[in-house]
């Protein structure tokens, strides 16, 4: 099966307030980290159960996979892999409230 990799609003947006913060005093760790998150995630397009269930949101059916200190979160919904928030594990919970 073909899959392929869906990233919405909010995960595109997570990431790039995350480059922009960190650029701001690296922008060479900023443009790494970006590239890292996004580069840990194309292992989901070929094991999509990497990740551990996010206990907070079990019934949704979402997971994580972790990339240093972020939590990608994630949904298996056929054939795509639903990146619905990439999340400072420091944070606690995934807001998983907002729409996504």
């Amino acid at each position: 099966m073909d899959r392929r990799l869906v990233w919405t609003e909010k995960a595109s947006g997570d990431i790039e307030a995350t480059v922009r913060y960190i650029a701001r005093r690296d922008p060479g760790a900023a443009a790494r980290m970006g590239l890292g998150i996004y580069d840990r995630a194309q292992i989901l397009l070929t094991q999509p159960e990497a990740g551990t269930i996010l206990d907070e949101q079990r019934d949704g059916g979402w997971r994580k996979l972790i990339f240093r200190r972020w939590k990608i979160v994630y949904a298996i919904r056929g054939d795509a892999v639903i990146v619905g928030r990439v999340w400072p594990a420091a944070m606690g919970e995934a807001d998983m409230q907002t729409p996504l």
